[in-house]
């Protein structure tokens, strides 16, 4: 009967450790070929948006709001502005350290649903 309370405190320890996991929500990699051009007409596409992922939401709403964040990115770039945009669709997002050269690393959150991908932009 000694055994009885350790043996109940490992089990509820065990669980607690358990919990977290089954809570955790999934973090999906989605495509983002259609969201990258070329630098040159016909070239590889080698520009744009890459490494598409979620988590706590679909492919479908990271395609979206990446497209968009593109779209406003591009028209101010056009415009003659360097301005990444800090808010689309309801996602608030950040610039993380980047992880590569010519490379813009986002980070949208919006509740508990988080987007990123990276955005190599090309240097002509």
């Amino acid at each position: 009967m000694t055994r009885l309370p350790s043996l109940l405190a490992a089990g509820a320890v065990a669980l607690a450790l358990l919990a977290p996991a089954a809570d955790a929500r999934p973090t999906r990699t989605c495509k983002s070929a259609d969201l990258r051009y070329p630098f040159q007409p016909g070239g590889p596409k080698t520009f744009g948006v890459f490494r598409l992922r979620i988590t706590g939401g679909s492919c479908t709403t990271a395609h979206r709001v990446a497209k968009t964040w593109m779209t406003r990115f591009e028209a101010d770039l056009r415009r003659g502005r360097v301005r990444l945009p800090k808010s689309v669709l309801g996602f608030t997002f950040k610039t993380l350290a980047p992880n590569a050269a010519q490379t813009y690393n986002e980070r949208g959150r919006k509740g508990t649903t988080t987007i990123r991908f990276d955005y190599v932009v090309p240097n002509g």
